[in-house]
């Protein structure tokens, strides 16, 4: 069979482009409801699976194909009764007492559709007939398609016998950021809305021997890119949807329950003279006698079915009925508490069913009855096959478990032990924690000696506090052999950066390096940067990758530097001279060396006697080794040039040669005699060949008065004048 189903759906409101459905069957087992119409056999005998596309258009084709095992799934309550939806955070199966749901479609897009249909005939009843489905759907909204483009999730009921769609029972979703009753999911992908759980009543008058085809849609948008999925529950009583009506021996209450998720509720007596409540369920002591008729009004939400009236008639039945409930629990909040266990309602009646409450009036289902993490009142209602109900009330109590800290891991060489009973392992948040050790998270296998771990691994270490709530942290443990550790007395001058000294020479490259004041290298670190200006003993830490340590000592030695002060030598004349040792003071603890650069590479010969201007430099060095450098500036003025004004080269031995005072302390200098024609007679280069009267030629000059020039230096003036030649 091949559906082409058009987009009706898609003149109602959008409401996003990702769709989820989840539908659940309860599993009370009342005559009169079609085979397997729960999934009561936990697969799809009598149900039609269905497959297709959607086109760009909005138009859905599918044919029916065998189940999908990504979109066509069937969850029960015993394999994934703890499971929640990824984006609703809601249970997959129905929390109404179900034992089956479906999920019809997937997160993951891709113009698919997905269909189930269940076709069936109405049989012919004394009283209602009517099938409850419940729903959860979870739809993504881009913001930016068009209505028909978005993922759609439709519920339809058509009438096979007159070829017709049932109004009432039929709604569609499409996706949109405003639909009623859905919530924007904080988890996964954004713009992504959902809708927990809800219920419709398909009530079925006037359909005797009618042949009726539930289908249920979902698609993805027509692009591609956003999907839409759903969760489907039925009901399998398909009597009166009003439950409770029937009490059994030893009970003397009633307590009616209408459908759950309806807008609106209004309880009557049969001829609708006297309104007996307004909420979805009505409590009755003593129970009405056996065949007392009651009516219920219920009122859907907008485009979610139609207002309708059902009738119930109270019964009785000799079933035993014993439903035993503890009353108070006390629990942590983690592991939580489970309702369902059997120990809550041990002594209870064999083979009844448990539905779970937030509150008296039985309208709000506990989303995940089997972890109870908060304190408060919980109703539990029991069922048995008779339909006879009762609830009670239990009392929890939820303490918040102790929290307890360990060090995330810790090392050791072998062969070295760790020891766990260390109080600075772990510390809690309560004075009365007792600590045990174990091998494993869930603290079934204790250690059996925690003081001595000789093996590398991960250990529990969980805390208890008096009301036996507890918490388990883990601690791993590394025992690994010792890194290679090479530790280098250090001697310094003046003051030692750490990390520039290479005190854990020669040890494993691999490892890291700290130093510390304390030899158990704990509690007051040296950072690498630390600037050592002391003589001091300190403690070098180097740790493997694993984390395995060793600690030596090591000394740090600093010398001081010599201290001294140069005083410059007062400005002298040539041809003085100035003596640098007589710059710096007498120590016995350092001795000077003088140089004609700062980095002391030119030996200062003769340094008691400076003959010139300049800056020259002392340095002084310990009996350690520890230098200083200091500069010292030398001034010492040019000298006066005075040659003599005559002499008599007639090689008499007296007066033979022109003598220019101090000019040897200028060898740069240049002398050059004149006629008084300006006629150059004698030049040198320097005064080492003393003029003896004769010219540059070799002849004897005659007797008269001669020029001079003296350039002694650059930075002197030249000096002239005369000088007279005699016989």
């Amino acid at each position: 069979m091949k559906y082409l189903l058009d987009c009706w759906c898609r003149k109602t409101k959008a409401v996003g482009s990702l769709m989820v459905l989840m539908i659940c069957i309860s599993h009370y087992s009342f005559a009169q409801c079609p085979p397997n119409i729960g999934f009561e056999k936990g697969n799809f005998e009598n149900w039609e699976t269905l497959k297709g596309t959607i086109d760009g258009g909005g138009i859905i084709s599918m044919s029916a194909q065998t189940p999908d095992f990504f979109n066509h799934i069937i969850l029960s309550a015993d394999k994934d009764g703890n499971l929640n939806d990824e984006y609703g955070g809601f249970p997959v199966v129905c929390p109404n007492g179900s034992g089956y749901s479906v999920k019809l479609g997937s997160p993951t897009g891709g113009r698919d559709a997905h269909g189930l249909s269940y076709t069936f005939t109405v049989p012919k009843t004394s009283g209602d007939y009517s099938i409850i489905y419940n729903y959860a759907v979870v739809l993504e909204n881009p913001g930016d398609h068009q209505p028909f483009q978005q993922p759609v999730f439709s519920v339809k009921v058509f009438n096979v016998t007159d070829n017709k769609y049932v109004d009432c029972g039929s709604f569609q979703f499409v996706a949109a950021p405003n639909l009623p009753g859905f919530k924007l999911s904080n988890a996964g992908r954004p713009n992504v809305y959902y809708k927990d759980w809800a219920p419709i009543t398909l009530k079925l008058p006037g359909f005797e021997d009618k042949t009726l085809r539930l289908e249920f849609t979902i698609n993805d948008c027509t692009l591609g890119g956003h999907f839409g999925y759903a969760y489907i529950d039925i009901n399998e009583n398909c009597t009166t949807p009003i439950t409770g009506n029937v009490f059994c021996t030893d009970v003397t209450n009633l307590t009616l329950t209408a459908p759950y998720g309806f807008q609106g509720y209004r309880w009557f007596t049969e001829d609708f003279s006297t309104k007996l409540g307004e909420k979805n369920t009505l409590k009755l002591n003593p129970a009405p006698l056996p065949g007392t008729r009651l009516a219920l009004e219920i009122t859907p939400f907008p485009n979610q079915g139609c207002l309708d009236t059902l009738y119930t008639t109270v019964t009785k039945s000799l079933e035993p009925f014993v439903f035993n409930v503890i009353s108070d629990i006390d629990a942590c909040r983690k592991p939580g508490v489970d309702l369902t266990h059997p120990d809550i309602t041990k002594g209870s009646t064999p083979n009844m069913n448990y539905a779970y409450f937030v509150d008296f009036d039985e309208s709000v289902f506990i989303t995940n009855p089997k972890s109870i993490i908060y304190s408060s009142t919980y109703y539990i209602k029991a069922s048995n096959k008779a339909g006879c109900t009762d609830t009670k009330p239990v009392n929890v109590v939820v303490r918040e478990n102790p929290v307890v800290r360990v060090l995330s891991t810790i090392a050791e060489c072998i062969p070295n032990t760790v020891n766990l009973l260390d109080p600075a392992l772990v510390a809690g948040n309560r004075s009365d924690l007792t600590y045990s050790f174990w091998e494993d998270i869930n603290a079934t296998k204790p250690l059996l000696n925690p003081g001595a771990i000789t093996k590398t691994g991960n250990y529990y270490i969980k805390g208890t506090d008096l009301f036996k709530c507890s918490s388990t942290e883990p601690i791993y443990v590394t025992i690994t052999p010792p890194p290679v550790t090479v530790v280098n007395n250090v001697v310094a001058c003046g003051s030692l950066v750490l990390s520039s000294a290479n005190i854990a020479a020669g040890s494993d490259p691999t490892a890291t390096v700290s130093y510390w004041n304390d030899a158990a290298a704990r509690a007051s670190q040296l950072l690498d940067n630390s600037l050592i200006t002391n003589t001091k003993k300190l403690f070098v830490k180097v740790t493997s990758i694993a984390g395995c340590s060793v600690i030596r000592p090591a000394n740090i030695t600093i010398h001081p530097y010599p201290d001294f002060t140069v005083v410059d030598p007062p400005t002298v004349k040539i041809p003085k001279t100035i003596n640098l040792m007589t710059t710096v003071p007498f120590s016995q603890n350092w001795r000077y060396t003088y140089w004609e650069d700062s980095a002391t590479t030119k030996t200062l010969f003769n340094p008691e006697r400076i003959l010139k201007s300049g800056k020259y430099f002392v340095k002084a060095t310990s009996n350690e080794g520890c230098t200083v450098v200091q500069p010292i500036n030398v001034n010492i003025d040019d000298a006066d040039i005075l040659p003599s004004n005559i002499f008599s080269p007639n090689g008499d031995g007296i007066n033979d040669y022109w003598l220019i005072p101090l000019i040897e302390y200028y060898p740069e200098s240049t002398i050059e005699i004149f006629t008084r024609n300006g006629q150059s007679i004698y030049r040198s280069k320097g005064y080492t060949r003393v003029w003896d009267g004769r010219s540059n030629d070799g002849s004897i000059v005659p007797v008269g008065v001669y020029y001079y020039l003296i350039k002694a230096s650059p930075r002197l003036k030249p000096v002239s004048g005369t000088v007279t030649v005699i016989y």
